[in-house]
C-alpha cells in the first residue's frame, strides 16, 4: 500500500467518523425535540382535560380522554421506531467503523514490515557493495603504487630512445653486475 491509498483510507476513515459524528447529533436533536414536544403535550394535557370535565360531562371526559390517548400513542410509537430504527443504524456503522479500523491497522502494519525489510535490504546491499568496491579499489591502489614506484625509478634513471623503438641506458661501468649471469648493471642517474 503507497502513501496515496494510505491518504485515502484516512481521508475515507475520517469521512465515516464525521457522517458518524453528523448522525449522533442529528439523533440528539430529535430526541430533544421529541421530549419538548412530549413536556409541552404533558403540560398542556391536564389544563386540557380540566377544561372539558368542567365543560362537559362526565362521558364526554372519558371520550376526549380516549381520543387523547390514541392520539399520544401513534406519535409515540413513529419516535419509538426511529428511535429504535437510528439505534440499529448506529450500531451498524459503528461495526463497519471498527472493521474498517481493524484493516486499516493490518495495513499499516503489513506496509511498515515491508518498508522495514526494504530498508535492511537496501542497507546490507550497500554494505556488500561497498566491501566489495573497498577490495577492489585497494588492489587497484596497491598496483598503482608499484606501477608509481617504476615510474619514479624509471625517471631517475639516465634513459633515451636511440633508434627505432629501441631504449639506451647510461650505465655505471664501475658498479658491480647483479641478475643470475650478471647480465645487469645499474642505471646511472640523470644529471
Amino acid at each position: 500500500m503507497n502513501e496515496t491509498e494510505l491518504a485515502t483510507l484516512i481521508s475515507k476513515t475520517a469521512a465515516l467518523m464525521e457522517h458518524y459524528q453528523r448522525l449522533c447529533a442529528q439523533m440528539e436533536q430529535q430526541q430533544k425535540q421529541a421530549s419538548a414536544l412530549l413536556q409541552t403535550l404533558a403540560r398542556q394535557i391536564p389544563a386540557q382535560l380540566s377544561e372539558s370535565a368542567q365543560a362537559a360531562f362526565r362521558p364526554l371526559a372519558i371520550d376526549a380522554s380516549a381520543s387523547l390517548h390514541g392520539a399520544l400513542k401513534i406519535p409515540l410509537q413513529q419516535h419509538e421506531q426511529q428511535m429504535a430504527q437510528a439505534t440499529r443504524q448506529l450500531g451498524e456503522g459503528a461495526q463497519a467503523l471498527s472493521a474498517e479500523l481493524r484493516r486499516y491497522q493490518l495495513a499499516s502494519r503489513a506496509v511498515l514490515w515491508k518498508s522495514m525489510a526494504t530498508a535492511v535490504s537496501a542497507v546490507l546491499i550497500l554494505g556488500a557493495g561497498a566491501l566489495w568496491l573497498g577490495g577492489h579499489y585497494r588492489q587497484e591502489i596497491q598496483r598503482n603504487r608499484i606501477e608509481a614506484d617504476v615510474l619514479r625509478v624509471y625517471n631517475q634513471a639516465d634513459l633515451v630512445m636511440c633508434g627505432e623503438g629501441k631504449l639506451c641506458a647510461n650505465v655505471d661501468t664501475r658498479a658491480r653486475p647483479t641478475g643470475a649471469n650478471g647480465q645487469y648493471r645499474p642505471v646511472r642517474p640523470r644529471p
